[in-house]
C-alpha cells in the first residue's frame, strides 16, 4: 500500500491572522476529501517566534484534523520535547487519543532554535535532561501508576498512545532505547539505525524504527505543466526554502537546505519537486519501495485554488492509476 501524507505548516510570508485562517480551513477541507480519495496521512510539525504563522501547536492541530475524519493517521513530527510541560503534554495526547481511538502518532524531539526555548523560559544546555523528565513523568502519566494513579483516566492505545523519540544522534538511539521507544530518524541515517537495533538487541526489546528512504524524493506538487508552476508558484516554494533553512547551518533533516537563497538552488536540490501525474505514476511504478509519498499542498501560503488542483490531481489520476 502507498502511504500518501499531506504536509500542513499553515505558515506564509506576512503572517497575517486572515490568510493563516484561510489556510487552515483549506487545510482541513483537504485532508477530508483527501481521507475519502485514498490520501492515508497528514504530518504536522511545531515551530515558535517565526513571525509568519508556522504551528505552534501541533497536537491541537493534529486533533482539528481528526476530529473532522475517521480513518486518517495524523502524525506530530514532531514535538519539541523539552518545550511542554510533560503532564499537560500526556494530558493532551491521551484525549487525541481516545478520541481519535489510536490515531495519533507524535514524535517527540528536541529541537535546535534557541529563540524558542527563550521565549518559553527553557534552558536550552539542559534540552537533554528535559527530555528525559519528559518522557519519564509521561509514560509514568499514561501507565496511573503511584503518584501519577489519579492524573489520566487510561488510553484507547495499550499500553500507551504511540510515541516515538526522534532526532539524529546517537544520544537519540539510547534516550529510545532506556525508554524502549520506537526511533524516529530525520533522516536516511542507517549507521545510527544499526546502532539502536544493536542497542535494542542488548536490552531485550523489539527495534522499530521510521526512516526517510535511501533516495529523498522530496515534497511533491503536482501540476499538469511543471515548468509554468515553477514560473508561477516558485516564489512560495522559495520563500518557505529560504525560511526554514536559515534557522540552522546544519543538515537538521531530510528537508532542510541550509543557506539556499535562490530558486535554481531550491530546483536542483529536489526537496520541492513540481510534477505531473504521468511522471510520478511512472515513478512510483519504477520504484520497489518508493517510500511515503509527500505533498506539502498548501507550501509557503500556495493560493488555496492550486493547492487543490494539485491534491486533486493526486486523488483523481495518479491514485486510481497505481491502484
Amino acid at each position: 500500500m502507498l502511504i500518501t501524507v499531506l504536509r500542513f505548516n499553515f505558515d506564509c510570508p506576512q503572517g497575517d491572522p486572515r490568510t493563516q485562517s484561510r489556510l487552515l480551513s483549506a487545510a482541513l477541507e483537504l485532508a477530508q476529501w483527501g481521507e475519502s480519495h485514498g490520501i492515508t496521512s497528514i504530518s504536522v510539525d511545531e515551530h515558535h517566534a517565526t513571525g509568519h504563522g508556522w504551528s505552534c501547536n501541533p497536537i491541537m492541530a493534529a486533533a482539528m484534523f481528526l476530529a473532522r475524519t475517521s480513518r486518517l493517521i495524523a502524525s506530530v513530527d514532531c514535538a519539541l520535547g523539552p518545550l511542554w510541560n510533560p503532564v499537560r503534554l500526556a494530558e493532551d495526547i491521551a484525549l487525541v487519543d481516545n478520541m481519535s481511538r489510536s490515531r495519533l502518532h507524535t514524535t517527540v524531539g528536541l529541537g535546535y532554535r534557541t529563540v524558542e526555548y527563550d521565549i518559553i523560559g527553557a534552558d536550552f544546555s539542559q534540552r537533554g535532561a528535559l527530555m528525559d523528565n519528559l518522557l519519564e513523568r509521561m509514560l509514568s502519566v499514561w501507565s496511573g501508576a503511584g503518584p501519577d494513579e489519579a492524573i489520566c483516566a487510561g488510553t484507547w492505545t495499550r499500553p500507551h498512545p504511540p510515541l516515538y523519540v526522534g532526532g539524529g544522534a546517537r544520544a537519540t538511539a539510547r534516550r529510545a532505547v532506556r525508554f524502549r521507544l520506537p526511533l524516529s530518524l530525520a533522516d536516511h541515517l542507517p549507521d545510527l539505525a544499526a546502532y539502536y537495533r544493536q542497542l535494542c538487541a542488548e536490552a531485550g526489546m523489539t527495534p522499530v524504527i521510521v526512516m526517510p528512504g535511501p533516495i529523498n524524493r522530496g515534497m511533491i506538487f503536482l501540476h499538469e505543466d511543471p515548468e509554468q508552476a515553477w514560473a508561477e508558484l516558485g516564489d512560495y516554494i522559495l520563500w518557505e526554502a529560504v525560511t526554514y533553512g536559515g534557522w540552522s547551518a546544519d543538515q537538521r533533516s531530510f528537508m532542510h537546505l541550509p543557506g539556499v537563497q535562490t530558486l535554481d538552488e531550491v530546483r536542483t536540490s529536489g526537496r520541492y519537486r513540481f510534477l505531473t501525474p504521468d511522471q510520478l505514476i511512472a515513478e512510483v511504478r519504477g520504484s520497489d519501495d518508493y517510500g511515503p509519498l509527500m505533498m506539502h499542498p498548501l507550501v509557503g501560503g500556495v493560493p488555496v485554488d492550486e493547492a487543490w488542483k494539485s491534491v486533486q490531481l493526486l486523488t483523481d489520476k495518479v491514485l486510481p492509476a497505481l491502484a
